[in-house]
């Protein structure tokens, strides 16, 4: 599984409600908080939140490069885990 710079852009650019990109049956998909709970998104696997990847110091304006090397570390974390 890679995650990929228009992937975080996605999250980052969201209108949803707190929304957070999780990983559910092989592909990626960015939601609001609510709906992790949600029967449809039973076994998501929670990748980060806008939240988290704004923590991180990145942010609407942040360049593809800057993107990319974020979408890089969490696709090493996801794939060490075996997701």
């Amino acid at each position: 599984m890679t995650v990929k710079a228009s992937d975080l852009r996605e999250l980052l650019m969201s209108d949803l409600p707190d929304p957070n990109l999780v990983l559910i049956e092989g592909r990626l998909q960015v939601i609001p908080v609510d709906d992790l709970d949600a029967d449809s998104f039973r076994g998501a696997m929670l990748l980060l939140s806008r939240t988290e990847l704004l923590a991180r110091g990145v942010d609407e304006t942040s360049s593809d490069d800057d993107l990319e090397r974020q979408a890089a570390t969490i696709s090493t974390a996801v794939n060490e885990l075996g997701g």
